[in-house]
């Protein structure tokens, strides 16, 4: 999955998160949750876009490939809890990040997805929360479909070369009439 466009999308689309002194939302990608609990490098509330799960079906052709495959990711949430230790004011903006992403990624269908349908929520859960942040884990689905276009293709031999006589469609016998075309623009 292409996880720059999720994060351009998010940007352009979000209401709910801070923006960075470029005037853009705070969204960014991430290759594993620890290093969004280890580290803040983004103003609060943002949020983080990592690939966590690729489920595919088997594949149902028997001559070729036709296969459904669930593509997840995760948007980690940082909220500020600075102000209430217990998280309780973190908590309560949760349902306000949830509406947001909603708003963001339900039934969006990127340019690039092969499935007929956008992305669909798939859950979500506390990660980690401290003193002076909260983590929330909202997980997301988009099922593409893969075929042998998507695969290794056999190289097709190249053609240098084509002749040809001309029948005539009454008789069915050859004429005197005939042709060439070659690769090298010689055309007879």
């Amino acid at each position: 999955m292409n996880i720059s466009d999720v994060i351009r999308h998010i940007r352009e689309n979000s209401t709910f998160l801070a923006k960075d002194p470029n005037g853009e939302r705070c969204c960014a990608g991430a290759a594993e949750l620890a290093q969004i609990v280890d580290k803040a490098w983004l103003s609060r509330p943002a949020a983080y876009v990592l690939p966590v799960e690729d489920d595919a079906e088997g594949n149902v052709s028997q001559n070729g490939l036709d296969q459904e495959v669930t593509q997840t990711i995760s948007i980690v949430v940082d909220l500020p809890n600075a102000a209430d230790p217990r998280g309780q004011l973190s908590a309560s903006t949760l349902d306000a990040a949830r509406a947001d992403l909603f708003r963001c990624l339900l039934n969006w269908r990127p340019d690039w997805s092969t499935g007929n349908q956008g992305f669909s929520y798939a859950g979500g859960n506390l990660v980690q929360m401290d003193r002076q942040r909260m983590h929330w884990q909202f997980r997301f689905s988009l099922k593409i479909l893969i075929t042998d276009e998507d695969g290794w293709q056999q190289p097709a031999e190249q053609i240098t070369e084509i002749n040809g006589t001309l029948t005539d469609p009454q008789t069915g016998e050859e004429t005197s009439l005939s042709f060439a075309v070659s690769n090298d623009g010689a055309n007879t």
